[in-house]
């Protein structure tokens, strides 16, 4: 895992280090690029010191730190291009389940309705039932007993609204109209 710096893929896992010159230590890792993985300890380390690390889901390696600054240091792994290259997919791997994006910050205050049940048309005029989790300005959160597609336009009561995510046995819809902040309180109708 060494030569130019590329794409730096953040991943934290713990690790267990060592070699028969010093005491054991924890670390954890902080992220993966071409350069190595970077790692943060409390332990005093020196550029050049062989060491064997033993990370989660990834395994016991034999590493060498190139850089070491503050309470981070820089590792390379020794080990053939297979061995690389391997390794290069199981942190980039790991790095993209601890990365999923977050679900974007709710800009207005969310409450539950007294009014649970609530109808639900579609554009073809079909209309159904669905169970109201909550409600805020800009949206609200459905349970529903059938399909409906992201992006789909729908009437939630009498406010027109577009389907934006999928949850388990629900969805969130986000209102065409955003209501006034004050219009949304426990005892409102849609």
């Amino acid at each position: 895992m060494t030569g130019a710096v590329g794409p730096r893929h953040v991943v934290v896992l713990p690790a267990f280090c060592w070699n028969p010159r010093r005491q054991d230590f924890y670390a954890v890792t902080a992220d993966v690029t071409a350069e190595g993985i970077r790692l943060r300890s409390a332990a005093r380390l020196a550029v050049g010191e062989d060491l064997t690390c033993s990370i989660r889901y990834i395994g016991q390696l034999d590493v060498r730190i190139t850089q070491v600054i503050g309470q981070e240091f820089v590792v390379s792994v020794r080990g053939g291009r297979a061995t690389l290259n391997g390794l290069a997919r199981q942190f980039v791997t790991l790095a993209r389940a601890q990365n999923v994006r977050p679900e974007p910050l709710r800009g207005h205050r969310r409450i539950v309705p007294a009014q649970k049940t609530v109808a639900i048309t579609l554009e073809s005029g079909l209309s159904f039932p669905g169970h109201v989790l909550n409600v805020s300005a800009s949206g609200i959160g459905l349970l529903v007993d059938r399909a409906l597609e992201l992006g789909e336009i729908i009437t939630i009561g009498s406010r027109a609204a577009r389907v934006a995510r999928h949850f388990e046995h629900g969805i969130g819809a986000a209102f065409l109209e955003p209501l006034e902040p004050d219009a949304v309180h426990a005892t409102m109708t849609l």
